[in-house]
């Protein structure tokens, strides 16, 4: 894995909306991400800059990281989301519509070349992809391994549908992206970068139903591979932290899997069981991941 930042939960939020910026923070949100493309709309596209410039410059994150999605890097308007928001250090971009290669070399170059202006240290601003498009599905492992910047990418249901000429479908269960999300799973797991499901809001469901959705569909992601979830409702972030939070009894298995295997190995067992596991290395691998992501989460905790 490219990186091993905790990013369960990525909140959405607007600069120019102080009281947005002040719950997002308040929140158990594991990132913020600042939107600047298409949720704000044209005129208002400059007061979320500044208002998300201003929030990274001033206000304590206790911890979560500083995440913004400028506009399309290839125009003027993306360009200047980058010369405002730079100077802030922000944790990472998240980029929309990742479909080109070449625009995120380009793109790693300038940001290498200011990182050394600023004695930075080189990739601290890192990149998460969002694919968009049928062709950045197709071309998501090109995209997610083109450079070490990259160590996140995830899946924008609402603009791929769109691409695909079809309304997205919030019916619990809904294979409508499995395909989409399983070949950027499967490249991403190449790749080393962690993976993202879409954000869900929905004036069509009521709150229970539309949490229960949030439940379900988080367990399948883990299920699949997906490391964590855009969040665009406060109620949710919650839900979604316990989903992928290690419970008690698994830390605790954990630990007896790992204590286990390294008495078996120096005592020479040729095939070693803890509480009825088969134990070999990959498990004990597996096991490892468990214990970070419980100590990550501590850490967190204890920042806020």
């Amino acid at each position: 894995m490219k990186t091993g930042r905790l990013r369960r939960t990525l909140l959405w939020t607007k600069g120019h909306k102080p009281e947005e910026v002040t719950a997002a923070l308040a929140s158990n949100a594991d990132c913020i991400v600042f939107e600047c493309e298409d949720m704000v709309i044209p005129p208002e596209k400059e007061a979320a800059l500044q208002g998300a410039a201003n929030a990274m410059r001033t206000m304590n994150f206790r911890g979560k990281e500083k995440i913004i999605r400028p506009n399309d890097i290839t125009t003027e308007r993306g360009l200047h989301d980058l010369e405002v928001i730079l100077p802030c250090r922000p944790d990472a971009l998240r980029l929309p519509k990742c479909e080109d290669v070449n625009v995120l070399l380009a793109l790693d170059k300038r940001l290498t070349q200011y990182e050394a202006q600023m004695g930075w240290e080189r990739n601290s601003i890192e990149v998460i992809l969002t694919l968009e498009t049928p062709k950045g599905i197709r071309l998501a492992y090109e995209l997610a391994s083109c450079c070490e910047r990259v160590t996140g990418m995830g899946v924008g249901a609402g603009d791929l549908t769109s691409a695909m000429g079809v309304d997205r479908d919030l019916t619990p269960g809904s294979l409508q992206l499995l395909y989409a999300k399983q070949k950027m799973i499967m490249d991403g797991k190449e790749a080393g970068v962690q993976l993202f499901d879409t954000t869900v809001f929905s004036k069509d469901m009521n709150s229970d139903s539309l949490d229960e959705f949030i439940a379900r569909d988080t367990q399948a992601n883990k299920s699949y591979g997906i490391t964590g979830r855009s969040v665009s409702m406060l109620r949710h972030i919650d839900i979604i932290n316990g989903v992928y939070a290690p419970s008690a009894r698994e830390v605790d298995l954990a630990r007896r899997i790992i204590d286990g295997y390294e008495q078996g190995c120096r005592e020479g067992v040729s095939e070693i069981f803890i509480d009825g596991h088969f134990v070999d290395a990959p498990v004990v691998r597996k096991q490892r991941e468990v214990l970070e992501m419980d100590r990550m989460i501590r850490e967190r905790a204890a920042m806020r």
